[in-house]
């Protein structure tokens, strides 16, 4: 039993209305049942009760055990000494207020049949009861649910955008810069990747476009790499000493080469080779930022990052092997650099269009292939498109991993019906 349960079956009235008595014997009636308050102070605000022959107006408490009052401090709180109700699974120590009359409590009557099952929820290690409530929703209402899960990830990346905005002084640029750098770490190397691109302002890479080199050896030189053994071959005397004459010019302080993962990483993601690609995607392109809010369809999206991968003009580093951006890679770029700016730049400037290009982009994109989606579809839901496979990953990292069962649809739906 929590608190979370208790608010859920009072706001979904989860009892029989005879059944609400205060401690004393009082009658209750719900005239509004208030609203979730998820700010400090009272849980539930706004109530409006009738107890007895009285309408109140104003702030609910809920606690487990009674007792629990004075466990979190409430008796000191000035937020706390208006509320017209208590409401608890267990009075085990009566409420008094600071006049010592009691204050109205209500023991919660419900089933228990509603604790049984959502007990089940959050200890359940199996997807069984959830795969039965995804049953009952049936093809429509399911497809609702995920295509809401999708937007609300989808918004959450959009305002992590719009955090880093901030932190960037409102340069669009440079955040671009740093998400599109932290995106071709590809997950194990996300962190370090942005923290090569926050070590480099935008403004050093836009001074040496079409100077790939400089790009590569400034790159290079801040990733650290040039202190690991690996880098130290004749291959790369020429990028060194380019490098530090850029360091010395633009005051340059590399990150901790410790951080890059080469470890269980195929080879052709491998965090050079990746720079590498970086470096000739930044320093080929023009107003790359501008030409994707442009860019209306996805296979002009796809040409933007089409990397010119000629050997015979790309000499800086002949050894090391560059390829073209796969399509499972450009599919990647999709779903976490371009759809989250398109959103985000919706919210900003307050255009739908934006956003509404961002969702068709990945309900065009094939859904992504990985542990989560895998687990769906051994649970017999399959994703459609990355639109649904990012509703997975939200599913499954914000409400099944962390147990808020109560706070998902299905696991609502399942303990309503639990009768």
């Amino acid at each position: 039993m929590n608190e979370k349960l208790l608010s859920f079956i009072w706001f979904n009235r989860l009892f029989p209305q005879s059944a609400l008595v205060t401690t004393q014997g009082e009658s209750i009636s719900i005239i509004k049942p208030g609203f979730t308050n998820n700010d400090s102070g009272p849980d539930i605000t706004d109530a409006q009760i009738r107890i007895g022959d009285i309408l109140w107006a104003g702030n609910i408490e809920l606690h487990v055990k009674s007792s629990h009052w004075q466990m979190h401090r409430h008796d000191d709180n000035p937020a706390y000494s208006n509320i017209i109700l208590h409401i608890v699974f267990q009075d085990d120590k009566p409420l008094k207020d600071a006049k010592g009359n009691l204050v109205p409590t209500l023991v919660l009557p419900f089933e228990q049949k509603y604790s049984e099952v959502y007990h089940n929820l959050l200890t359940t290690k199996d997807f069984d009861l959830c795969r039965c409530g995804f049953e009952r929703f049936g093809e429509l209402k399911t497809a609702s649910f995920f295509d809401r899960l999708a937007s609300e990830r989808l918004k959450s990346k959009a305002m992590s955008v719009l955090e880093a905005l901030k932190l960037n002084n409102g340069d669009w640029n440079e955040t671009f810069w740093q998400t599109l750098a932290s995106a071709f770490g590809l997950g194990k190397n996300a962190f370090p990747f942005k923290q090569l691109a926050q070590s480099v302002p935008f403004s050093i890479v836009e001074k040496n476009r079409h100077q790939i080199s400089n790009i590569v050896a400034i790159l290079y030189g801040q990733a650290g790499f040039f202190s690991l053994k690996k880098f130290t071959g004749e291959e790369y005397l020429n990028i060194q000493r380019e490098y530090y004459y850029h360091k010395q010019k633009y005051n340059l302080t590399p990150i901790d080469p410790s951080l890059w993962k080469f470890a269980g990483i195929r080879p052709v993601n491998f965090p050079d080779r990746r720079i590498l690609q970086l470096a000739m995607l930044v320093g080929t392109s023009e107003n790359l930022f501008s030409q994707m809010l442009d860019a209306q369809n996805l296979s002009d999206i796809f040409k933007l990052f089409d990397i010119d991968v000629d050997k015979k003009s790309f000499s800086i580093l002949p050894d090391t092997p560059l390829a073209k951006l796969g399509s499972e890679t450009l599919n990647l770029l999709v779903i976490n650099l371009v759809c989250p700016f398109l959103y985000a730049h919706s919210l900003y400037y307050k255009n739908d269009e934006f956003a509404q290009r961002a969702v068709s982009f990945l309900e065009q994109i094939p859904p992504e292939n990985n542990s989560v989606t895998k687990f769906m579809k051994s649970q017999g839901i399959q994703a459609r498109s990355a639109l649904d496979s990012q509703a997975f990953l939200y599913l499954r990292n914000d409400f099944c991993r962390p147990k808020r069962c109560i706070e998902c649809q299905v696991g609502r739906y399942i303990v309503i019906n639990a009768l």
